[in-house]
């Protein structure tokens, strides 16, 4: 139930507040006075796309907020869904910043859209002359059906089954549409052998092509220790043996002079450097030693791979284990293709009967329905005025899809006599504004409704149909709140509430507001809608005579 509804600087309005209460509130006003805005307004907590033409003033943020008592049986599954916590007094809101940037929250935590429209669309019913048009469209016939049956657990385990019944569906397809290695299979085999003989290692080749340099250069390695040896610990003219006596010297003077004793700890520190370079350099002259052998097999080695990496276009041999990788899960998948499709074909046969009886205890659900339905619609059709109007529903069977297997078909007739034909080919548009008040009222008595707003869903009525629809909508908000945005008396004298909408200039501005009306003023607002500008008595009279009781 929509307890409080407050909207800032949206189109004409700069800043309204409304307290809204159970049962039937009409809302009217002349022409162009904006009795539509609040619906755009609305629009916004209903997840309609945020336009900054909309916003009354761009350089301020508009807001629009609605409160909300929900019950949590209804509601509970549906936060559940969106992962908010579940509040039975709930706020939703949205705001267009300056820029047209839009944001949504649900209880002042922040939200998807799409969050919002899961919460606000059990919310609120808006409906308008133009809606009649839906009654054409199967997806809203079937929907009008199910909100009757309440066989909601029964539609989403049909659901589920159709989802995963799609899904399989989509594999298949994609698996049997996917391009498949080109390779002969024997040739891709080869291959595979040829790599895991090989057992390529990434960072292998570096490794072998250093050793390689280093045995083939054993001579002049060998040649090269030599000589720096020599030059480091020749007897006498060496350079350890030169920078010994060198220490040797500084050693007399070192405790006499700091200087000393620096150079003395430097060349000390030098000669113990060159000492470590000169037993290193012997061991590398001792180490290195020619095998023929082994450097024949680096050269086998690193041919091979440089001969695989260019027979596999790879820029370097590192990249041969990936190849490896590649090549086995290709035959594999070429080797479990079979193997893969006749198990999603097996998959999607078992899916095809759960899917099938999920469909047919739809189906039954709604047919056990369909003449509880119809004989209220056609209750509903006489007070209003079709005295001898034939209302049905029909179901024909129609391939799997996400609503079901049923094709509904309303059939209408108006006349005795006349057959009941589809209802798109013979009702008139004021006929088919009145089928859609019957469907819903019949709805409502199912709360299965939520709070219902009527958008001048009257038009091309009057007399004595109109005094019936009246009583209808004032029938019907004992079930559901009814919101009705009406231009007829009779409907404004139906109201247990009454607001009227008044246009009106403010500092150079054209503002609109809701003012709800005291009984004395809602007399003369229903005689305005009687009798026009100048309200006589008699007129005031007429409108008490239309009123309804408190």
């Amino acid at each position: 139930m929509l307890l409080k509804l407050e909207i800032q600087n949206f189109a004409l309005i700069d800043h309204l507040d409304i307290d809204w209460h159970a049962g039937l509130t009409v809302i009217t006003g002349e022409t162009g006075s904006g009795k539509s805005i609040m619906l755009g307004a609305l629009g916004l907590i209903l997840g309609q796309r945020a336009d900054l033409q909309a916003v009354k003033d761009s350089g301020k943020k508009c807001v629009v907020e609605g409160h909300f008592q929900l019950d949590e049986g209804v509601f509970a599954q549906a936060f559940a869904s969106i992962h908010h916590d579940f509040d039975a007094y709930t706020i939703l809101r949205r705001e267009i910043l300056p820029g047209g940037k839009s944001r949504a929250f649900i209880n002042d935590v922040p939200a998807t859209l799409d969050a919002l429209k899961t919460i606000s669309g059990k919310l609120i019913d808006i409906h308008s002359q133009h809606d009649t048009q839906l009654l054409n469209q199967s997806s809203f016939q079937l929907r009008l059906i199910d909100l009757y049956a309440k066989n909601h657990k029964v539609f989403q385990s049909y659901k589920t089954a159709f989802e995963q019944y799609e899904q399989l569906m989509v594999a298949l397809k994609q698996l049997e549409n996917r391009q498949l290695p080109g390779q002969d299979l024997g040739y891709m085999e080869f291959l595979i052998n040829e790599l895991e003989e090989a057992k390529p290692v990434k960072g292998e080749l570096d490794s072998l092509e250093e050793e390689w340099k280093t045995l083939s250069s054993v001579t002049d390695i060998k040649s090269a220790a030599g000589q720096l040896v020599n030059y480091l610990d020749q007897e006498e003219i060496g350079v350890l043996s030169l920078l010994r006596k060198g220490i040797l010297a500084l050693a007399e003077v070192k405790e006499v002079s700091k200087v000393a004793s620096d150079l003395y700890n430097r060349l000390d520190s030098g000669f113990i450097e060159l000492k470590d370079i000169t037993n290193e350099a012997l061991q590398l002259a001792e180490s290195v030693e020619d095998d023929p052998q082994r450097l024949d097999a680096l050269e086998s080695r690193i041919n091979l791979l440089n001969q695989l990496a260019q027979k596999h276009r790879c820029q370097h041999p590192d990249e041969l284990p990936d190849v490896l990788k590649k090549l086995q899960d290709e035959l594999d998948e070429v080797a479990n293709f079979s193997n893969r499709k006749d198990k999603l074909a097996e998959d999607i046969v078992k899916q095809k009967e759960v899917l099938m009886q999920a469909g047919t205890a739809l189906t039954e659900s709604r047919m056990a329905s369909i003449p509880k339905l119809e004989k209220q619609i056609n209750e509903t059709l006489k007070i209003l005025n079709f005295s001898n109007a034939q209302f049905g529903i029909q179901l024909e069977t129609k391939p799997f899809s996400a609503d079901g297997i049923d094709k509904p078909q309303l059939l209408f007739s108006a006349n005795k006599g006349m057959e009941a034909r589809p209802i798109q080919k013979v009702a008139s548009g004021g006929e088919l504004s009145r089928i859609m008040l019957a469907i819903k009222s019949a709805l409502a008595k199912t709360k299965g409704l939520p709070t219902l707003i009527f958008d001048e869903i009257d038009t091309g009525i009057g007399g004595e149909t109109a005094a019936r629809v009246a009583e209808l909508l004032r029938e019907m908000s004992a079930d559901v709140q009814l919101i009705a945005i009406s231009h007829l008396p009779q409907i404004a004298g139906a109201g247990q509430m009454h607001g009227k909408v008044e246009k009106f200039d403010h500092d150079n501005e054209t503002v609109t507001n809701i003012r709800f009306l005291t009984e004395s003023e809602r007399v003369d607002e229903v005689a305005r809608m009687l009798s026009g500008n100048t309200v006589t008595e008699a007129a005031k009279q007429n409108a008490r005579d239309l009123m309804f009781p408190a």
